[in-house]
């Protein structure tokens, strides 16, 4: 047999959910965050590992005592690997005549070089689109870089697009309380 209680009882039960994702940068994760004012404080990153390579040559000719003609070509290599999940910071932001946001973002870790940016563009209208890389030349994918122009080169030939990371809390509270129930009063 169930004995009654006349006690109420009072049950807290806390359940919290951490965790960080990455997310990609889009409209939307900004105006869930916060708004365009805190995108100078967003920490950027890379989707994917990605190679720049640019490519200058050099052409030296000279006549030789036999008359021979020597003709010599060298090719100097400057190759910039960004890794995926580099951490940069934006350096400028804008739009374009489309509207659509444009985030300037350097990877290099001292100041100095703070003119070798990335330039991103969102992807189109709307709330959803990515923030993919800006190619000077989308065919053979070529980008400008500081100075120069580097070609892009990805390990799976993807698109390059900004992520930022998300720490994401989610907290659950919940109160159980046990009643005795009411009686008639005469």
């Amino acid at each position: 047999m169930i004995k009654k209680t006349h006690i109420i009882g009072f049950l807290a039960v806390l359940m919290v959910l951490w965790g960080c994702t990455s997310q990609p940068m889009t409209k939307n994760v900004v105006n869930d965050i916060g708004g365009i004012m805190d995108i100078n404080r967003f920490q950027y990153y890379t989707s994917s590992d990605m190679r720049l390579t640019a490519t200058e040559r050099v052409r030296e000719q000279n006549v030789d005592r036999s008359g021979a003609a020597n003709v010599k070509e060298i090719a100097f290599r400057d190759i910039i690997v960004i890794s995926k999940n580099t951490m940069g910071v934006l350096m400028d932001s804008g739009t374009d005549e489309d509207g659509l946001m444009i985030l300037e973002i350097c990877f290099e870790e001292k100041a100095t070089d703070s003119d070798k940016r990335l330039v991103f563009k969102q992807e189109g209208p709307g709330l959803e689109n990515k923030f993919y890389v800006v190619y000077t030349d989308p065919r053979s994918r070529i980008l400008k870089y500081g100075d120069n122009e580097y070609s892009l080169e990805t390990s799976k030939g993807e698109r390059v697009f900004l992520q930022i990371k998300i720490n994401k809390k989610e907290i659950e509270k919940e109160r159980i309380r046990k009643v005795k129930g009411r009686r008639i009063e005469y």
